[in-house]
């Protein structure tokens, strides 16, 4: 029996990123669960706890939504994606899903 392997797209990274930033606990901090659909019906979940490091474009005290993302931290992350049979193997790279999450220039 072959082993099917989820390969993630640009658009399956974007999509998970545009969701965490959707759903933030504040400007600097998600932790929770989110999901998209992949190529063929998958669902693709990340559950996780983000610490996101924002740039101030001044000397404001407190961060704000708008402001840049400039840095990612992981408390904690778990990525899950399963079909209609199941779980199956991806190749999800948190590191790569951070760049989505990043928008500095």
């Amino acid at each position: 029996m072959e082993t099917q392997i989820y390969k993630l797209s640009e658009e399956d990274y974007a999509s998970l990123a545009a969701s965490v930033k959707g759903k933030l606990m504040s400007p600097c901090y998600f932790t929770g669960v989110v999901e998209t659909e992949g190529a063929c019906g998958e669902i693709l979940r990340l559950t996780a706890s983000l610490i996101l490091y924002r740039r101030r474009p001044d000397n404001r005290n407190q961060y704000e939504r708008y402001d840049t993302i400039c840095g990612v931290s992981a408390v904690w992350w778990d990525f899950l994606c399963e079909g209609d049979e199941g779980v199956i193997w991806d190749d999800f790279d948190f590191e790569k899903f951070t760049k989505f999450l990043i928008e500095e220039e």
